[in-house]
């Protein structure tokens, strides 16, 4: 029970941290899962809290590792395959010894194997910390491809790496042949080991589907096991568990590719799944990472020269970062070859020296050294941790600082976001011309209004506004029919408390909601003595009712309400057309409500049908535009497969959720 009460608050903190980043764009999503992290390792629930480094690989780096193979490249990765390994293998093995042994001339105390494996721990980058700077400081194609895939393959290196520089150390002696030997099992064994498992599993996924055993819960499940067996069977047979995984999913990756558009709804649900666990498994990362500062810094109290206090480890920590980000800019400018020639190299290989960003997995192997070595504690234990945190954290900060210094101004959601209004307002345009069934061409043009609602973000405080202004609008042209004598005191009377109820209802507070649902019942419940009519009127919304219910007081009484509700709703439209400029969300809210209140006191019956028709017309009016914005080089490919895939979402939304437009 207390796992999942500590699992449940990490998640929590995870939902919180994306909200916070959404509205506070400029700070990089994962600085705000660590702070929040460090304020949970306040709690007492999580006190002397403990990374286990061995289950957090099994358990959250072997899946994202999985999926972000699955994803990549396969064509890209073969046409830049020495980069990758010039950056996952070559500059590793590079920074290892040159900043190593320039460390232990700066801190002798440290013993050079052990400066070894500290840079075998913090040379590596991380998958989802590269990721996050991308969220953030958006990048060339070519330098995110190979960061992406460079930090798919240098764990296998640095870990390799780490465990020599240990073993050595621990040992007091090392062998050249056996580092070579144990490099090459773990290395070439690991992805071999997870090519075959691949190739296992897609066979057995294919077999599945030939016989139509595609279901989404045999498939995904096979899917979401499939990193945790490889992974474990790796380390079980001595082999690099990462790399193992890592090229199960580039295997995994080529099923997509002989599937094509078979197995349709299985692909689409596996592609949702896997991006909502791997959104979730990068915010814990950075959330533990959180949770394990307090441990750092207490790691420091088994240091063995108090001279070296935090200050200096804080400075060692930067200069390890300034001298293997140094080394990286160097590699990057003359050792990667470039398919396309810029102008910019130097400032190229400084993003990329920059984006270079370390995490989790980096923490993960300083906690997995040894607490005592040789039946000693291991006094060295909590610097180097200690200096790994903070490399971490400066390899966060930094690119946030200066990438975007450096780089030219980039804004990748506003060209989106106006094609997005664009492709609204074309279908809303077309359907506008609709003259045979405006009542079912209405209903979707209010929904595709709906969409431009939820694509920005309403001032509320606008929106009750212009409520109170067209309530008190329909209030003055109720009052002028009576005035000129064409409706009764008591139509007057009864109508006024109609808009009332109607603006009390606009809002829809769940309170008023509670509230309106207790008095429909009751009011329906006493005047037709059937208690199953007061049920009914409980379980419907308000919303929907309220109209109804006041057309039949009002011809119980002899009287007639739709003529006050037409001249009411007329006035109120000619007053939003007149507010429509800088406040069109907010207005085009207020118009729906009223359209949907004319629709349905009026008993406008609607054909289902057709509005199926107008649905398929409006999304058909959203595709031609993007073709033809596409064939005359309006937008390019990137953005119309963004756009595209966007209308397709909306269209199988509706088609789920037909019911809600039966209303």
């Amino acid at each position: 029970m207390d796992m999942v009460l500590l699992l449940t608050i990490i998640l929590a903190a995870v939902v919180l941290a994306n909200i916070l980043a959404r509205h506070v764009s400029f700070i990089p999503l994962p600085f705000f899962l660590i702070i929040l992290g460090g304020m949970l390792a306040a709690l007492p629930i999580y006190r002397n809290f403990q990374l286990d480094p061995s289950t957090f690989a099994l358990a959250i780096i072997a899946p994202m590792l999985f999926n972000e193979a699955q994803n990549s490249s396969r064509f890209w990765i073969g046409r830049s395959i020495t980069n990758i390994l010039s950056l996952a293998v070559g500059l590793v093995l590079v920074t290892v010894l040159v900043v190593g042994a320039g460390l232990h001339l700066a801190m002798a105390v440290l013993p050079l194997t052990l400066c070894f494996a500290l840079l075998a721990i913090v040379t590596p980058t991380d998958a989802s910390a590269v990721n996050s700077i991308f969220e953030a400081n958006p990048i060339a194609e070519e330098q995110a491809g190979i960061l992406q895939h460079e930090s798919l393959f240098n764990d296998a290196a640095g870990i390799v790496l780490f465990d020599l520089s240990l073993t050595a150390f621990i040992s007091g002696t090392f062998s050249l042949k056996l580092a070579v030997g144990m490099f090459l099992w773990e290395f070439l064994g690991g992805l071999l080991f997870g090519s075959l498992m691949g190739v296992v599993i897609v066979s057995t996924r294919l077999f599945l589907i030939r016989y139509n055993d595609d279901t989404p819960i045999i498939m995904v499940l096979i899917q979401l096991l499939s990193p945790f067996l490889i992974y474990l069977l790796a380390e079980k047979l001595l082999l690099s568990g990462i790399l193992a995984v890592v090229a199960a999913g580039l295997v995994q990756g080529s099923e997509r590719d002989k599937l094509r558009l078979t197995s349709s709804r299985m692909q689409l649900v596996t592609s949702n799944v896997w991006e909502i666990v791997s959104g979730t498994l990068s915010g814990v990362v950075f959330v533990l990472l959180g949770l394990s500062l307090p441990e750092v810094v207490e790691a420091l109290h088994q240091a063995p020269n108090p001279n070296w206090n935090i200050l200096k480890l804080v400075l060692i920590g930067i200069g390890v970062y300034l001298a293997k980000g140094a080394l990286r800019l160097v590699w990057s400018r003359y050792m990667l070859k470039r398919r396309v020639k810029s102008k910019h190299e130097w400032r190229d290989s400084l993003v990329m020296a920059l984006s270079g960003a370390n995490g989790t997995i980096t923490l993960s192997l300083a906690f997995s050294m040894p607490n005592t070595v040789n039946g000693q504690p291991f006094a060295f234990r909590g610097m180097m941790i200690f200096v790994a945190a903070v490399v971490i954290l400066t390899s966060l900060i930094m690119p946030t600082i200066f990438v975007p210094i450096i780089l030219p101004s980039q804004d990748q959601r506003k060209p989106r976001y106006r094609w997005v209004k664009r492709m609204i307002q074309a279908a809303i345009s077309d359907l506008l011309k609709e003259k045979e069934h405006p009542a079912e061409a209405q209903i979707v043009i209010d929904s595709f209004q709906q969409q431009l609602v939820l694509d920005s973000t309403p001032n509320l405080h606008l929106r009750r506004q212009l409520m109170s202004e067209s309530h008190q609008v329909e209030l003055k042209a109720a009052q002028k029919l009576h005035d000129d004598g064409k409706i009764t005191d008591d139509e007057l009377t009864y109508y006024t408390k109609f808009l009332n109820l109607s603006n009390f209802s606009a809002d829809e507070k769940r309170w008023k909601n509670v509230l309106l649902r207790i008095r429909f019942s009751l009011h329906i419940g006493t005047m037709y003595k059937d208690l199953n009519r007061a049920q009914e009127a409980f379980l419907t919304a308000p919303v929907a009712l309220e109209e109804i219910y006041w057309r039949e007081q009002f011809e119980k009484h002899g009287e007639d309400i739709l003529p006050i509700e037409k001249a009411g709703f007329e006035a109120v439209m000619a007053f939003l057309k007149t507010q429509q400029g800088d406040n069109g969300v907010e207005t085009n809210m207020v118009k729906r409500f009223y359209r949907t209140r004319h629709r349905r006191i009026n008993g406008e019956d609607v054909d289902m049908n057709i509005v199926y028709q107008m649905f398929m017309r409006a999304f058909h009016s959203e595709y031609e535009l993007i073709q033809d914005s596409l064939q005359t080089g309006k937008i390019d490919s990137a953005l119309a497969e963004k756009l595209q895939s966007r209308i397709s979402t909306d269209e199988m939304t509706y088609l789920q959720n037909v019911e809600v437009f039966r209303d």
